[in-house]
C-alpha cells in the first residue's frame, strides 16, 4: 500500500466493502471490526485525535491518497482548512474532482508533490497542524520529513502520524530488507521507537508520544482485510511473516513544535 508511487485504478467494491465512495488505501485499525472501510476511518480518525484537530485548524496532511482523510478532517473534526499533499498528479485530479462532489471546494485543496520536499508551510501559511495517515515509512527517507516538519513548522503546532517501525534494534537481515523493498519501505526507514524518538527530540519536537498500536493494525490487517487484488495479498502476507518473527510493530506518533 505504498504512498511512494503512482497507484493504479482502485476499484472501490475491492477495498471498500459497503461503502462504494470511500477509497482509503491505509492498514486500518481493526479494534471490534472486520470490515476495511470502518477499519481505515478508525485508523484516521485516531490520527485526528493525536493531533487535536478541531475547529480553526487549518491542516497539512502528507500523502492524502484519494481524500478521504481529507474529508473526514472537516466533517469529522470541524477543521477550518485542509491541504493534501500527494505525489501521483493523477490521483490529485482524482481528488479535486471528489472535492468538488463532497462540496468543500472552500475548505480543502491537493497539490502534488513528494511529503518530503514541500515544507507546511510552502502550502499553507497558517498551518497549525500535520498529519499523515500510515504513509511515512515510505518517505526517502522518513527522517528528512521530520526534520522537514521541525524546521517549518510555527511554535505550537501539533504533528501526528501512524508509522511502521521495527519491533526492536535488530540489524535488519536480508529477507527483511527483500519484503520492506517489496512493501516500498526504503531501508533507511527500518528503525525502532527507541531510534526515531532520539531523532525527533533532537530536532526540537517536544511533548512526543509513541503508542504502539501493531496489535490491532498490523494483526488485525493480517487477520481481516479483503484478499483480493495483488497489493491486498502481498501486504498481507508480508504482515503476517514480518508479525510471526517478531520484527515489526507500527506506531502512532504525536509531537508539538515548540
Amino acid at each position: 500500500m505504498s504512498r511512494s508511487h503512482p497507484r493504479p485504478p482502485v476499484d472501490p467494491a475491492l477495498l471498500n466493502h459497503g461503502a462504494p465512495d470511500a477509497l482509503w488505501t491505509n492498514l486500518g485499525d481493526w479494534t471490534g471490526t472486520s470490515d476495511y472501510t470502518a477499519a481505515a476511518t478508525a485508523l484516521a480518525v485516531r490520527v485526528g485525535e493525536a493531533a487535536s484537530l478541531g475547529p480553526g485548524d487549518s491542516v497539512v496532511d502528507y500523502a492524502c491518497g484519494y481524500g478521504d482523510s481529507l474529508r473526514l478532517w472537516v466533517e469529522r473534526f470541524g477543521v477550518r482548512r485542509v491541504v493534501g499533499v500527494e505525489p501521483d498528479p493523477q490521483v490529485c485530479e482524482r481528488v479535486r474532482a471528489r472535492i468538488a462532489g463532497w462540496g468543500l471546494r472552500d475548505r480543502v485543496s491537493i497539490v502534488a508533490s513528494r511529503a518530503e520536499l514541500l515544507a507546511p508551510r510552502r502550502v499553507a501559511a497558517d498551518v497549525t497542524a500535520v498529519v499523515c495517515v500510515d504513509a511515512a515509512y515510505h518517505f526517502r527517507t522518513r527522517l528528512a520529513w521530520w526534520q522537514m516538519l521541525a524546521a517549518d513548522l510555527p511554535a505550537g503546532a501539533r504533528v501526528a502520524a501512524s508509522d511502521i517501525l521495527m519491533a526492536d534494534r535488530r540489524r535488519p537481515g536480508p529477507a527483511l530488507r527483500w519484503i520492506a523493498r517489496a512493501m516500498g519501505i526504503p531501508a533507511e526507514n527500518l528503525v525502532d521507537a527507541s531510534v526515531l524518538r532520539t531523532a525527533l527530540i533532537e530536532q526540537g519536537l517536544q511533548d512526543l508520544q509513541l503508542t504502539s498500536i501493531g496489535a490491532s493494525v498490523l494483526d488485525g490487517f493480517a487477520t481481516h482485510a479483503p484478499r483480493r487484488g495483488l497489493a491486498m495479498r502481498v501486504t498481507g502476507y508480508s504482515l503476517r511473516a514480518l508479525r510471526a518473527r517478531g520484527m515489526i510493530d507500527y506506531a502512532l506518533i504525536r509531537a508539538i513544535r515548540r
